[in-house]
């Protein structure tokens, strides 16, 4: 059975190599490309990127008292992980559906007392209001964090996402805007935060790096993977589980070696490629999913420019999202509901949240109405009508209801 998976990067035989024959000069290479484009003071590598996002946390909770950190109620499950790890608590904000982004009238209003850094969205690659967050952190004498792990490559008024603010999050896993199989990077644009990050690093960089044979042998296993044919194989086996979302504190950390930090380097140099053939497959849909009444798309604000992902669509019916996302399935395409829950439902974080933010009418209406598409590598012609039938025989002409 033919399926295209949900995301993911296949790697080139010359990047394989790389990391086969990557020396120490490697991370440094890496970190002086990342800085290049993303203007840093400096650039710290990890295993993940939620060690990065919990190292950052870390280093700056010990140059300042305060305990808080603001997310978004609707994001990556990692990112209050990271926070919890750094021994913080979790402060969730309303979001906006039609943007994912911040309500920033309900930020600015909110109540800032003990927090010490603030998290941006950029959710799917799409960036948020970066200049006014960064403004209301400065208000309020906080950290800005740009998370970029999964929009490098995107910017907001001819700035790189991952920019704003006095750090930034970056992340190599494998569904990525690039893949290393694993890493990740902080961006630290301030003296002091460097001074702490340099004492604090290495509590995050705890297991070895895997050789480079190993992540040439994960890099050939998830090419063949990502074959439509070979992944629509492997996902319909009994057992097999593809995607699921994990809330995992108290998760392993590792540095990022000199295999890795080769192959994200050689993978950078292709990523606007990357970005603008998603953008190009997003583009195609959007053209098909704009006269739909059923379905709200989240759009780019003025002078945003996105790097896809996935193509994030909310269904205005939440009753009908699991049967368009099983008969989307069914069809062979990989459509996932991403996180199964807003933040101030994960189970097991109730004893690490501040629910001062509380009601998150938005972030539960995006977590029961959300489907992200593929825009992946080998997508046809074919695949782009399978996806825009499959929704227009179940959706139909439903009117779009105000909450949108």
């Amino acid at each position: 059975m033919r399926k295209l998976p949900p995301v993911g990067t296949r790697l080139h035989g010359d990047e394989l190599w790389a990391a086969l024959r990557a020396d120490q000069t490697a991370p440094d290479e890496l970190c002086a490309k990342l800085s290049e484009r993303i203007p840093s003071e400096k650039v710290y590598l990890f295993g993940s990127g939620r060690a990065a996002l919990a190292a950052l946390l870390t280093a700056t909770s010990r140059l300042d008292s305060r305990k808080r950190v603001i997310v978004p109620a609707y994001t990556c499950w990692s990112v209050p992980a990271a926070i919890v790890r750094a021994g913080l608590i979790v402060v969730p904000a309303e979001i906006t559906p039609g943007t994912l982004d911040y309500d920033l009238e309900r930020l600015a209003r909110m109540d800032w007392k003990d927090v010490l850094a603030v998290v941006s969205p950029n959710l799917f690659g799409l960036p948020g209001d970066l200049t006014r967050l960064q403004g209301l952190a400065e208000a309020h004498d906080a950290l800005m964090i740009d998370d970029a792990a999964q929009a490098l490559g995107a910017s907001l008024r001819g700035y790189p996402v991952g920019g704003y603010g006095l750090a930034g999050i970056l992340s190599f896993g494998r569904g990525k805007n690039i893949t290393a199989l694993g890493g990740g990077a902080a961006l630290v644009r301030d003296e002091s935060i460097q001074k702490a990050m340099d004492e604090t690093a290495d509590e995050f960089r705890g297991e070895p790096a895997p050789p480079g044979i190993l992540a040439a042998m994960k890099g050939l296993a998830m090419g063949a993977a990502l074959s439509p044919s070979v992944y629509g194989l492997a996902s319909s086996m009994p057992g097999v589980v593809v995607g699921r979302t994990v809330y995992e504190p108290q998760f392993s950390t590792a540095a990022m070696g000199n295999a890795r930090a080769a192959l994200a380097s050689r993978v950078l140099e292709r990523l606007d490629a990357i970005n603008q053939r998603r953008g190009q497959l997003a583009e195609v849909l959007d053209r098909f999913l704009e006269q739909s009444k059923a379905i709200v798309l989240p759009k780019a604000r003025s002078g945003a420019v996105p790097a896809w992902l996935r193509r994030p669509l909310l269904v205005i019916d939440v009753s009908l999202r699991d049967e368009l996302l099983e008969a989307l399935q069914t069809a062979g395409i990989g459509a996932t509901a991403m996180y199964p829950q807003p933040v101030h439902k994960i189970p097991g974080i109730e004893g690490d949240l501040d629910l001062r933010g509380a009601p998150f009418d938005g972030a539960e209406r995006v977590a029961e109405s959300l489907i992200a598409l593929p825009l992946v590598e080998g997508m046809t012609k074919q695949d782009l009508e399978t996806i825009t039938r499959t929704i227009a025989k179940m959706l139909g002409r439903k009117r779009m209801s105000k909450w949108a």
